[in-house]
């Protein structure tokens, strides 16, 4: 009688066991390090590598390597460098011995010794190379540690710590080791191995923080260097003892809790990298600070993970991580390079943001940087496989991290609660959290100014004053600037006269203005408002007309001229006049108009009437970053070098003045022309108002663009220039003791003062009108 065939055991740990040979080393040993180092590479550390930095600093330009000699010049730095000497010669000595007579036995290991030299070579010239390369400098040539930033660079990565890196050659020499061969045995070789990488990791992290105790380099550069190392070192390892493993698929298989860690982490760490910038620049190096870190670390690893895991089907989270990491990775970016917060206003701003804005935030380079931080949640829903795990796993390994996350802020909570409190700032810096949460109060709990939306009337029956009796028509433009900030501003006594037409044209200027916000989104909504700056309620703005409808309705004409992103809202009800921009070809280029077309691209014959009063807007493209080179015809390009990229990071910072600068000048050439085209209208009273809707940051404190929330924001965000320039024949008319006026702009002005200032200067009465802030009514 036959015997019965055995059972199968347990299918699905055959399928398993099936599914993890499948596995490809590949992926942990040589994809996830070059990806850490690149991106180390490519975002810098700046207040976390301070942080590391200072306790190594004496003052004066001092640091403490420098007082031991012996110990941090003599033994770690001369003499760490005999290390991978000692190795590829002593490498290069048994490979030659393997083809004598007495070096039989050394034979089998001749690839191995082969290996060991051309992978330390190899990591020398590669670090050298990239050092020669690289613009990164040391921490001894930054202004902050006493240095001289000018021709700084070359610092990165560490050669020094690549003197014990580069060892990781000898671990994957001892890896390649078959067992048959091996006279250590199996369990002799993972001690080697162990023994040897621990050793190696120690002894580069030695090196390096030698050279970072003597100014010479900064901890990500250390870290950054073994990943470098650690990369090259595996490529060959495969290169040479397994060659096969690069056509292979590179699958990983993970349980469902190890999958959502590895995305917690590298969500957590990696892609919230300005939000740990901000908690070690508000820290200093103690072990008070250092636990809180700790206790940071570990909540919002807790935090990524529970949002990975609450994905409870593992195409959901595949999906989950993949929205997360490009959500995240554009917020990385965008702080990265601009120093962007993001908040509800930055994504009411990002929505209302017409595609020619877009396109000039969206570049090659760009697009790379986001694409390369995505990678690691693409290749999570291409190449790794999820094993599947019940729901009673699934629910502990939530409640587990729940109550690890919890009981880490509980133990912390007064340090957590008082860094949130002074560094408001870091809640809108979690990743991807701020996007979600921005994105939503901005869809749904607060609309967009342009949505179309009844507006509530707010004075039925406003009427034209005493003024309007005169046969003479009047004609008035309001000029709203773009991103002017007051600081660069020439009659502000800015050190360039960036505005000297405007200058020969004594026109009067206030002193200073303040804007009702930092971006467009905000301040041109708020600054045509009655509720204005001081009671600031967006939805009451948004509900009500704004000052234009309350003018047409009281008799006059009103027209809005448009070279931006549209009026927010601000003209709705109102004739919008389109840009000929046919007519005037030669000032409009790739969907573009330089701001001479908002005057030459209208045809003003069928504006004007003889005897009528009119009102025009005009919205600048003005100083729109971050291409600012673009904003201003070439024969305005006094200042150089100027920045031509936007990505202003790569620029210097006096180029960004440059070219900012620049287009200040235009703008001050066009206001002037408009100025000249109002004293050509005989038989009219004219006059001219501009001020502009915000400021902008040029990279003071890193931080560049605008759309800073207003608790943190910069003051060149938020001062602004005004001026105003009135006909001698509507001065007369509206009786203007220009002696007591110009002592008004001696004081402090707001956007608020825009709503009944211009209802004044225009003579309109209305119940909405508030004496107090009409900055003419004294003198009038």
């Amino acid at each position: 009688m036959k015997s019965l065939p055995r059972l199968v055991k347990d299918p699905q740990r055959i399928s398993e066991k099936t599914e993890a040979s499948e596995s490809n080393p590949i992926v942990w040993m040589l994809l996830v390090p070059a990806w850490i180092y690149i991106f180390i590479a490519l975002f810098r550390f700046g207040p976390i590598d301070q942080f590391f930095a200072f306790p190594f600093y004496e003052g004066a330009g001092k640091w403490y390597g420098e007082s031991n000699v012996l110990l941090f010049r003599t033994i770690l730095h001369k003499g760490g460098k005999i290390f991978p000497v000692i190795a590829g010669v002593g490498s290069l000595v048994l490979l030659l011995c393997s083809y004598l007579s007495l070096g039989k036995t050394l034979k089998p290991y001749r690839k191995q010794f082969t290996y060991v030299i051309v992978a330390i070579v190899t990591c020398a010239l590669s670090v050298v190379g990239a050092k020669a390369l690289s613009s990164s400098p040391c921490p001894w040539s930054l202004e902050i540690f006493g240095g001289n930033p000018e021709g700084a660079g070359r610092c990165f990565p560490a050669g020094q710590a690549s003197s014990g890196f580069a060892l990781f050659a000898l671990f994957f020499a001892f890896l390649s080791l078959k067992f048959s061969k091996s006279p250590l045995g199996s369990a002799g070789r993972s001690l080697a191995c162990g023994l040897i990488l621990g050793g190696v990791v120690v002894l580069g992290l030695i090196l390096g923080i030698g050279r970072q105790a003597q100014g010479a380099h900064f901890i990500s550069h250390t870290v950054a260097t073994m990943f470098f190392d650690w990369s090259i070192c595996a490529f060959l390892y495969f290169l040479f003892f397994q060659p096969r493993v690069f056509i292979k698929k590179p699958t990983v298989v993970l349980s469902a809790g190890s999958f959502a860690l590895a995305a917690a982490v590298y969500l957590a760490f990696f892609l919230n990298l300005p939000f740990f910038s901000k908690v070690f620049s508000a820290l200093h190096f103690s072990f008070q600070d250092l636990t809180l870190i700790f206790a940071l670390a570990v909540v919002l690893l807790c935090i990524m993970f529970i949002g990975v895991r609450i994905l409870y089907f593992r195409w959901i989270m595949k999906a989950g991580i993949l929205l997360f990491s490009l959500l995240a990775s554009g917020a990385l970016y965008f702080n990265y390079e601009f120093g962007t917060i993001i908040n509800t206003e930055m994504m009411n701003n990002a929505f209302a943001t017409d595609t020619a804005e877009a396109s000039e935030l969206i570049s090659f380079s760009s697009v790379a940087e986001i694409t390369f931080l995505t990678l690691p949640g693409l290749f999570a829903c291409l190449f790794i496989k999820v094993k599947r795990q019940s729901w009673l796993n699934w629910l502990g390994q939530i409640s587990l991290a729940l109550i690890v996350g919890l009981m880490m802020l509980y133990a912390n909570f007064q340090g957590i609660s008082s860094l949130i409190r002074t560094e408001p700032v870091t809640r809108n810096l979690i990743a991807p959290a701020n996007v979600l949460s921005s994105t939503y109060k901005a869809l749904v709990k607060e609309s967009s100014p342009s949505a179309p939306r009844v507006r509530e009337v707010i004075d039925p029956q406003p009427s034209l004053g005493e003024t309007h009796n005169s046969k003479k028509g009047m004609l008035f433009v309001v000029v709203v600037g773009e991103t002017v900030r007051l600081a660069n501003w020439g009659l502000a006594g800015y050190e360039r006269q960036t505005t000297p037409e405007l200058k020969a044209r004594n026109v009067y200027a206030f002193k200073k203005t303040i804007s009702c916000g930092t971006s467009t989104d905000i301040s041109l909504p708020c600054m045509f408002s009655r509720v204005g700056r001081r009671n600031y309620d967006r939805d009451r703005i948004l509900r009500e007309e704004s000052l234009l409808p309350v003018l047409k309705r009281a008799g006059m004409n009103v027209y809005w001229v448009d070279n931006q992103s549209g009026s927010k809202g601000v003209s709705d009800g109102i004739t919008e006049l389109p840009i000929d921009k046919k007519s005037v070809a030669s000032l409009c280029r790739s969907g573009r108009c330089f701001d001479e077309a908002l005057l030459a691209g209208l045809d003003i014959s069928k504006i004007l009437k003889p005897g009528e009063d009119t009102v025009i807007f005009m919205h600048q493209l003005g100083n729109h970053g971050p291409a600012y080179s673009k904003r201003y015809p070439k024969t305005f390009e006094k200042y150089t070098p100027v920045c031509e990229d936007e990505q202003l990071q790569k620029c210097s910072r006096q180029s960004i003045i440059n070219a900012y600068d620049n287009s200040v000048l235009y703008t001050d050439h066009f206001l002037a022309g408009v100025i000249d085209w109002l004293k050509g209208m005989k038989g009219m009273d004219t006059g001219l108002l501009y001020v502009s809707d915000h400021g902008e940051n040029l990279g003071e404190n890193n931080l560049y663009l605008h759309g800073a929330p207003e608790f943190m924001a910069p003051s060149v965000q938020k001062e602004v220039p005004m001026i105003l320039w009135l006909s001698n024949s509507l001065e007369e008319r509206l009786k203007l003791d220009t002696t007591c006026f110009r002592k008004v702009l001696d004081k402090e002005a707001s956007h608020d003062n825009l709503y009944s200032s211009l209802l004044g200067l225009l003579d309109v009465k209305s119940t909405t009108y508030d004496k107090s802030l009409d900055f003419t009514s004294q003198c009038r």
